[in-house]
């Protein structure tokens, strides 16, 4: 019995390390009722492609290690990254500015609910000038509370977290829902269409030849039935959290 009590013991999987998926989340935000302060059209977010990374830091006492006993993780949204983008292609100086809000996990192994957090991060932002036809912007993120599912199942793949976004002085606050990967239901875009159509079978994870899908949308099968295409910013995104996230 102590033999096969030590098999069975050797077989347990270790366990897994906080980590994102790789690149682009399909984030939807739902405002914070009674948040919005200032006037502006700050509350009026629907959601938008995030990128996340996690990495562990160096070592304080060899910079050419890693650090395996801490783990980070940086955030990038796509509105925050185009403007620099456009000013940068513009020849537009931003000095002082950050495009990714930096935090630490809590540890780098998940909790008993198999969920890493990062309580806090580095706020994210820019203040640039006018140019070309673009008025003067400054545009804030700042995450918080930001919690990522790790499993077997889901590595990383789905997220939440509160965002508190300011843009020319409006403030709001924000629930986040995150999805990896970061998939478009979009149909392309008729001559002189003034709204992007959607197709929901886009975010089907089978593919269905008969349909002209060889191919799935490479998010996890288990999702088949969480997930939706949302007509506004045309991704697939979750429906809800999973339960784990709530």
């Amino acid at each position: 019995m102590v033999v096969l009590a030590a098999l069975v013991a050797s077989c347990e999987q270790p366990r897994m390390h906080c980590t994102t998926g790789h690149g682009g989340f399909a984030a939807t935000y739902t405002l914070k009722p009674g948040s919005k302060q200032g006037e502006g059209d700050c509350d009026t977010l629907r959601g938008e492609i995030i990128g996340l990374e996690k990495y562990n830091p160096s070592r304080p006492d060899d910079p050419t290690e890693q650090d395996l006993s801490r783990a980070l993780l940086a955030i990038r949204a796509t509105e925050l990254g185009q403007l620099a983008i456009d000013a940068e292609g513009a020849g537009v100086p931003v000095d002082g500015g950050a495009v990714l809000s930096m935090g630490e996990f809590a540890s780098v192994e998940p909790d008993e609910s198999d969920v890493c957090t990062v309580a806090s991060l580095s706020a994210a932002a820019l203040d640039v000038p006018a140019f070309g036809d673009r008025p003067a912007t400054s545009l804030r993120y700042a995450w918080s509370n930001v919690r990522v599912l790790v499993t077997p199942t889901f590595p990383g793949t789905l997220m939440t977290a509160d965002l508190t976004y300011t843009k020319d002085g409006c403030t709001a606050s924000y629930s986040v829902v995150g999805l990896w990967p970061a998939v478009s239901c979009a149909l392309p875009a008729a001559e002189g269409a003034e709204r992007v159509e959607t197709d929901p079978s886009l975010c089907d994870p089978q593919a269905d030849i008969a349909a002209g899908r060889p191919q799935g949308s490479g998010i996890n099968p288990d999702l088949e039935q969480h997930v939706t295409c949302d007509p506004d910013f045309a991704l697939c995104v979750l429906k809800e959290p999973p339960e784990a996230l709530r």
